[in-house]
């Protein structure tokens, strides 16, 4: 960024100097050019310093960084973007969707915008426009995997597991492959409602595999054997559910889920 701005202020001044236009306005002209040169150099610098901080999830302290940097150039792409995410990871979504909403403008096609603001979205209930959002992520890449983990989820939440499944089925796969050589944290959270969106559309045995896979390597999530124990109902076999529900509310003993889940396989 600093060579490109350098070289721009360079070829206008030797424009002035060639052609001999040492007026007033050419002298102008370059003072202008050097006052932008210090602030795109200043801007650079508060940047670095923002991205430091940002890096060190100091995000917090980062953001005063990036503002300043587009106080000194209020295009500055990378700057605004990081800032978006800095709100982001902050919880403050409002300040981050209006930030990544803005860069879109200047960038459209930059698909690391959208998925932060499907995120920005999908985080204060708003899935339809999440959605979007996720989807303009992954026209413009279609293997991006964090776009495609929100837009499951997004669908999910508004109850459209149909369009949910195939999204899940594959990214739970594709998480089980890369977990080989190195652990995808998401692969259980996906696999949860993988299960819980099979149990939905009525594929309860489907539903039981994904339920017991889950809790083979988290047996501690009473979310899952709160699932299981669902699953157990509708196939019939009350005794596996009782177990199930009873498990869950050894980790969560005001789990209403669980409690009613237990009441109606009988105790």
């Amino acid at each position: 960024m600093e060579s490109s701005l350098r070289m721009g202020a360079g070829l206008r001044i030797a424009l002035c100097l060639g052609l001999g236009l040492l007026t007033w306005g050419c002298g102008a002209t370059m003072s202008q050019l050097s006052t932008e040169i210090q602030e795109g150099y200043r801007a650079q610098r508060v940047y670095q310093d923002g991205l430091e901080r940002y890096n060190a999830r100091d995000y917090a302290s980062a953001i005063p960084s990036f503002q300043r940097a587009l106080q000194l150039q209020p295009t500055f792409d990378d700057a605004e973007a990081y800032l978006a995410w800095s709100h982001y990871h902050l919880g403050e979504y409002s300040q981050a969707t209006r930030h990544f909403r803005q860069v879109i403008a200047r960038q459209p096609q930059w698909e690391g915008l959208y998925n932060g603001l499907g995120w920005s979205r999908y985080r204060v209930g708003r899935y339809h426009l999440a959605v979007e959002a996720f989807q303009k992520a992954l026209e413009l890449d279609p293997r991006y995997r964090d776009a495609g983990v929100g837009l499951a989820y997004a669908l999910f939440e508004l109850g459209r597991y149909a369009q949910a499944l195939p999204h899940l089925d594959r990214l739970t796969r594709e998480g089980e492959g890369r977990s080989m050589q190195a652990p995808m944290k998401d692969v259980e959270e996906l696999r949860s409602r993988l299960a819980w969106t099979l149990f939905y559309l009525g594929e309860y045995e489907r539903a039981r595999h994904q339920f017991e896979k889950g809790l083979a390597a988290r047996p501690d999530w009473y979310g899952l054997h709160n699932g299981l124990g669902w699953t157990y109902l509708r196939l019939g076999d009350k005794a596996r559910a009782r177990e199930s529900f009873r498990r869950a509310l050894q980790s969560k003993p005001d789990y209403a889920d669980a409690k009613e889940g237990l009441a109606q396989a009988g105790r």
